[in-house]
C-alpha cells in the first residue's frame, strides 16, 4: 500500500494549493476516465440536470453516511477490494482499467449535510501495457438507504511513467456559479425507470443515469452472471457521451460500452480463477513508453497553428500518439488555470477532439 499512501499525499498538497479554484474547464472531463462511449449511437433521452433527481431529493445526512459498505448491485467498498475490466477492442489499443479500494479515507464537510468520511477508489488505466491514467474517487454509502454516492475525483495523466495533474471535482466545493454536489451511483433498491445524476459538478463532471432493465443474465470472461441490471449513463455537458454499464448482485460492475468486461474480481468466489487478482498493479511496476507513428503529412507546426484555432492560448506541448484509432498530434495548450489536449489527425489535419 506503500505507492497508494504516496498518491493520497501528494493530492493532499495539491488540494491545499488549489482549495479556492476551479482547476477544470467543461472540455474534456469525462468522469471515471478515459474511455469510450462511442458504442451507443442512440440520441440522448434526456437532456437536462432536472431531469433527475438530485442532491435536493436525497436527505443526505453525515451521520448516515459511511465509508465503507455493501449495495446490493455495487462492488463491495471496503478496503482491498479489486477488480478490473478489459476492452481489447478500445480505438486508441488494448485497454484494461484496474480499481482497487484503498486503506484510506478522504474527509468531507458540506454545508447542509455535515461532516462525514468517504472511501478512496483508485482506478489505474493501461493501454496496449502503459499506465496512462490514475484517479482517486471518493464513495461512500447512506446506510439509511444503502445508496451508494460519489463525492468527487481527482485524477492524473501519466505519460512515460510520469504523472502530471489533470484535474478535480469535489462536492462542496465552489463550482462556476455554484457548489459542486454529490452524485448516486447505485440505489439500495434497484427500480426500472428512476434516474439519478451520477455525477454532480456542473462545470466539470455532470451527468445523470436511468435505470434501464433488470433481471438480466449475462457472460463475461470473468463468469455467468445472473439478476443483473443495465444503467445507462448521460453525459449532461457532452450529450452525445452515453455509455450502458451492467451491474450483478455482490460482483458489482461486469461489462461497461467504455471500459470493457470484468476479468477478474476478489468478490468472485475462490473456486473461480477469476478471483485471483494478483495481476493488479504489475502492469505500473514496468511502465512503458508508448509507440508513436514517425510518418505524417502534417507537420507539428501545422498541427498547432490548427489547434489554436480550436482552443485560445499558449501551446506547451507537441506529442504524436494513437488516439480514437488514428495517429494524432497531442496539443496541449495552457488556457488560464487549466489545460486542454487538441487531438490533430497526423494525415488530414483534422481536428478529432479535445481532452
Amino acid at each position: 500500500m506503500k505507492p497508494v499512501d504516496r498518491w493520497s499525499c501528494l493530492f493532499v498538497r495539491l488540494r491545499a494549493a488549489l482549495a479556492t479554484a476551479v482547476v477544470l474547464s467543461a472540455v474534456g472531463f469525462v468522469p471515471g476516465g478515459a474511455g469510450h462511449a462511442a458504442e451507443i449511437k442512440d440520441a440522448p433521452r434526456w437532456t437536462k440536470g432536472s431531469d433527475f433527481s438530485s442532491l435536493k431529493d436525497w436527505s443526505l445526512k453525515a451521520e448516515q453516511i459511511v465509508p465503507h459498505g455493501v449495495n446490493p448491485l455495487y462492488y463491495p467498498i471496503t478496503p482491498g477490494h479489486k477488480h478490473a475490466l478489459e476492452r481489447p477492442d478500445h480505438p486508441d489499443g488494448k485497454y484494461r482499467k484496474e480499481t482497487v479500494v484503498l486503506n484510506t479515507t478522504e474527509d468531507f464537510d458540506i454545508r447542509g449535510i455535515g461532516k462525514f468520511k468517504t472511501s478512496v477508489v483508485q482506478d489505474e488505466e493501461y493501454l496496449d501495457g502503459v499506465l496512462t491514467q490514475r484517479t482517486l474517487n471518493w464513495l461512500a454509502l447512506d446506510k439509511a438507504t444503502n445508496n451508494v454516492h460519489s463525492f468527487g475525483e481527482v485524477s492524473w495523466k501519466i505519460t512515460d511513467g510520469k504523472p502530471s495533474f489533470t484535474g478535480t471535482w469535489r462536492a462542496g466545493d465552489p463550482d462556476g456559479d455554484g457548489v459542486a454536489e454529490p452524485g448516486l451511483l447505485m440505489p439500495g433498491t434497484f427500480k426500472v425507470g428512476e434516474r439519478y445524476i451520477f455525477a454532480g459538478s456542473r462545470s466539470t463532471a455532470y451527468g445523470g443515469a436511468e435505470n434501464m432493465e433488470d433481471g438480466l443474465q449475462i457472460t463475461v470472461p470473468a463468469g455467468t452472471f445472473k439478476g443483473c441490471v443495465r444503467v445507462r449513463e448521460q453525459g449532461l455537458i457532452d450529450l452525445k457521451d452515453i455509455s450502458d454499464k451492467v451491474w450483478c448482485p455482490e460482483v458489482g460492475i461486469v461489462s461497461d460500452t467504455s471500459d470493457g468486461k470484468l476479468v477478474i474480481s476478489n468478490a468472485l468466489p475462490s473456486s473461480n480463477q477469476a478471483s485471483n487478482v494478483s495481476s493488479i498493479g504489475k502492469l505500473r511496476d514496468r511502465p512503458g513508453k508508448q509507440k508513436a507513428a514517425a510518418a505524417t503529412k502534417i507537420t507539428a507546426e501545422e498541427a498547432k497553428k490548427i489547434a489554436l484555432q480550436r482552443v485560445s492560448g499558449k501551446v506547451t506541448d507537441v506529442t504524436i500518439e494513437r488516439k480514437k484509432g488514428k495517429n494524432v498530434y497531442v496539443v496541449e495548450i495552457q488556457t488560464g488555470s487549466s489545460e486542454v489536449d487538441v487531438l490533430v489527425d497526423t494525415e488530414t489535419g483534422k481536428i478529432l477532439g479535445t481532452e
